[in-house]
């Protein structure tokens, strides 16, 4: 890793030449008598990522070296909405604190870092990561096959089972509870962006959904008081398709990548949150009982004995009535709607949600204000 006192460039721009070899160089990936002569980079997240900016460098190096040929570098975004939204979410700290604390021993495999480190007091972050070759991320407008899903839920279960209650969970200041940093900004944010939100997307919701809006607020926080008493595990933040990256090979057949949303909270955010938003809607019916009792069998093997599938039936359905409605609302009206992919994955993965909800008649178990 790069020392503290590097200045932390701000952007890609800024990935210089003499800034990528010191920081290779403290990486180990560099020999002293090689450098870093010129680079070039290419933006990749368009579309993909709404809260940074994820870049693919080519470096050229003064002499013939293994340092690596391309690297991946994430940086916050300079929209204005998307730097907030990182901010207030702690995005950007615990992507960067992930990869210099955990990414070696979290239980499911994730891409070697380089570098990682966040400036609290501009909002800046910088994170090189391997450029992962022989196999292809998922797509997620196109949706997982059974055959992803399944490999996505067995390892998402050995993961939640290696952190199941497990003390370590306690041993690292920045892990906070992913409820409670999601309440904070929701609580605040909630009653000035459900208009906006209905204003960019309505077209997106059930005329029941922007009915209820001006009074979901204290129902919502209810829900989400809820979902915090259930066990806690470390959770991923962002498991869907497009952060998956699967593998032609047996060595990794699945990395797992975006690690924005490490927090301590209930199993069942990842989930959910992959089996609505990841898979369609069609895939996801046929399914869903299949793979929700697949994952219960993962936890089992793991060492999770205390969790019968009835209860893990019924958190996944609270989910639907917490954390979407909390939350919702609020990125809708604040991420950047990008470019047609970013505008359509939005469309895609609310209108998911929203039959997930239904399907699951989650609604009915929102609590009264």
């Amino acid at each position: 890793m790069a020392t503290p006192t590097q200045p932390l460039p701000a952007t890609i721009d800024e990935l210089t030449p003499e800034w990528l070899t010191h920081t290779l160089r403290d990486a180990g990936a560099l020999d002293a008598s090689t450098a870093v002569t010129s680079v070039t980079h290419d933006v990749i997240s368009a579309g993909v990522g709404f809260i940074g900016i994820v870049a693919r460098l080519r470096p050229v190096y003064s002499h013939r070296t293994s340092a690596p040929a391309t690297l991946i570098a994430k940086l916050a975004s300079p929209d204005p909405s998307s730097r907030m939204l990182g901010a207030a979410f702690g995005l950007f700290e615990r992507e960067a604190r992930f990869y210099s604390d955990l990414s070696r021993d979290c239980g499911i495999p994730a891409p070697h870092s380089y570098f990682g480190r966040y400036d609290p007091t501009t909002g800046n972050v910088v994170i090189l990561l391997e450029d992962l070759a022989e196999g292809s991320f998922g797509d997620q407008i196109v949706g997982c096959t059974l055959e992803q899903a399944e490999l996505a839920i067995d390892a998402l279960a050995g993961f939640h089972a290696a952190w199941w209650q497990n003390p370590r969970l306690g041993s690292h200041d920045w892990l906070k509870s992913g409820i409670e940093m999601l309440r904070q900004p929701v609580a605040l944010m909630y009653q000035q962006s459900y208009p906006v939100a209905i204003e960019r997307f309505g077209h997106l919701l059930t005329p029941e959904y922007i009915e209820m809006a001006p009074t979901l607020l204290p129902r919502a926080m209810k829900g989400l008081d809820l979902l915090m008493q259930l066990p806690e595990t470390l959770t991923q933040g962002d498991y869907r398709l497009d952060n998956l990256f699967y593998g032609s090979g047996p060595e990794r057949p699945l990395v797992v990548c975006d690690w924005q949303g490490p927090a301590k909270g209930p199993a069942v955010i990842d989930l959910a949150y992959f089996l609505a938003g990841s898979l369609s809607t069609e895939t996801r019916r046929a399914h869903q009982d299949d793979l929700l009792r697949r994952y219960h069998a993962g936890l089992q093997e793991g060492g999770v004995r205390e969790y019968p599938y009835e209860r893990l039936y019924q958190d996944f359905r609270q989910y639907f009535a917490g954390i979407p409605v909390a939350g919702g609302m609020v990125l809708l009206a604040n991420i950047p709607e990008g470019n047609e992919r970013g505008r359509l994955m939005i469309e895609t993965i609310t209108a998911r949600f929203l039959a997930a909800g239904e399907d699951l008649d989650a609604m009915s178990l929102l609590p009264e204000a």
